[in-house]
């Protein structure tokens, strides 16, 4: 039924006394059909609109499910050969073998593994596990470059590949890991562009080492206030018209900065942020529909080896690689949120224990417009923080943490000294019933009890 307004029904009165009569009765009659039929049109397009509406909405509301995987094994080198059955399942020509429990010289590996589509393979300094031996086999590969000297990789990890016919075996080592990183760059080639990195510290290496090794740029590592000798050279001699220097002033000084051609830092003040500020740098070479997140912080100082074993995979498919801690930079999952898609697969590169659950359900929270209930935040914060020693005691505890290159060794807190009992007696006994031999190499009377 249509209302007449009040001022529409004063503008009708006029009309009809103007009209007056027989005139006036067909001519209302044309108004009111006229209005009824605009009515019917009115009523029945506003609620076409109203269904639509409400079915966008419930649309916008219904929870995205995103595809969450984890690649993990019992160790990280178990890890990296989960890794490599993923991104390599036809197998590979030539792989990449780098010490799993020391970071310096594998740094700068992922380029050249991804100049060769091999997978990065982590192994103990003194040799290959029976887990290697058959990845290797299925790979069927031919070739093995491995990284780094003897002291990284013994003899042995070169004759125990050349005993399953891996005959071409290439080792690219340096006198110290500046020289090892230049080695690394001149397999690459010619170059045109180059990455400057801490080299003591792994997290920026892993930050920029998917985007430098898509883009085939050597990853030269460098003290922070001076650069060697070996890697000024080596600029000179590839006559590079681009330098990225990753990390903040903290990592490498603004004099090697200033030094480097055409330099352009990518960096923050924590290693978070510069993971961040190189997914923003890089963001349009990313391709959001895999992203790979691994630790890239922990208490004992080499938790890198998923992130390294990880890059490879990572430059294969374009990917960022997210390093978290406990929890995920709320900066970076929002940067993550803003690129990603419901088809999007998110990777945990590494068990629970170094890349929680909460983590990917948090950015699926944040993905589907939830606040995560945990998750997000700053990576920095342990979850489970150490028990303090009571600071009254007057018993003497001690905590044991030794790590060597076939991984932890130790990991003991909050030991507590019997009457009398010194440092060194704790480690002795520690060591004694952990049935772990070692030899002290100190001499003369000093080298037992309290003294040592």
């Amino acid at each position: 039924m249509v209302s007449l307004t009040q001022p529409f029904f004063r503008q009708f009165q006029a009309v009809k006394k103007f009209l007056g009569g027989d005139i006036m009765r067909k001519t209302i009659t044309k108004i009111i059909m006229f209005l009824f039929i605009v009515g019917i049109g009115m009523s029945g397009f506003s609620g076409s609109v109203h269904a639509e509406a409400s079915t966008n909405e419930a649309s916008a509301h219904q929870s995205v499910s995103i595809s969450k995987e984890r690649i993990y094994g019992n160790d990280r080198i178990e890890t990296s050969l989960k890794i490599s059955q993923s991104g390599w399942k036809n197998g590979s020509d030539i792989v990449v073998i780098a010490q799993g429990y020391g970071y310096a010289d594998a740094l700068c590996a992922g380029p050249l593994a991804k100049k060769y589509n091999a997978p990065i393979i982590l192994s103990k300094q003194d040799g290959l596990s029976d887990e290697t031996v058959s990845e290797l086999k299925r790979l069927k590969a031919s070739k093995a470059f491995v990284i780094g000297g003897k002291a990284s990789l013994s003899d042995n990890v070169e004759s125990e590949l050349k005993n399953i016919g891996i005959s071409n075996v290439e080792r690219l080592e340096g006198a110290t890991r500046y020289e090892t990183s230049v080695k690394v760059a001149e397999s690459l080639g010619n170059v045109d562009s180059i990455v400057v990195a801490s080299g003591n510290g792994y997290a920026d290496s892993l930050s920029i080492a998917p985007i430098a090794s898509k883009k085939g740029i050597p990853i030269l590592l460098s003290q922070k206030d001076s650069l060697p000798d070996v890697i000024e050279n080596y600029i000179k001699k590839v006559n590079v018209s681009k330098s990225y220097v990753i990390g903040g002033t903290s990592a490498i000084s603004d004099n090697i900065k200033s030094s480097l051609p055409n330099a352009q830092r990518i960096g923050g003040s924590t290693r978070f942020e510069t993971n961040l500020a190189v997914l923003q740098s890089f963001k349009s070479d990313f391709n959001f529909s895999n992203i790979y997140l691994a630790e890239g912080n922990g208490t004992i100082g080499n938790e890198f080896a998923d992130a390294l074993s990880g890059s490879a995979l990572a430059a294969k498919k374009s990917a960022p690689i997210v390093l978290v801690y406990n929890t995920i930079d709320t900066d970076t999952a929002d940067f993550i949120k803003s690129n990603m898609s419901k088809d999007t697969v998110l990777t945990a590169l590494g068990g629970t224990l170094v890349v929680p659950d909460t983590i990917l359900n948090g950015i699926e929270d944040l993905f589907n417009g939830k606040t995560p209930d945990s998750g997000v935040g700053n990576p920095t914060t342990p979850i489970t923080p150490v028990k303090p020693i009571n600071p009254t005691s007057d018993k003497l505890h001690v905590s044991f943490v030794i790590d060597g290159y076939k991984g932890n060794i130790i990991n003991e807190t909050n030991l507590e000294a019997a009457k009398g009992e010194s440092v060194y007696d704790l480690l002795k006994s520690t060591l004694d019933s952990n049935g772990i031999k070692f030899i002290n190499k100190g001499s003369g009377a000093g080298n037992t009890g309290a003294n040592v």
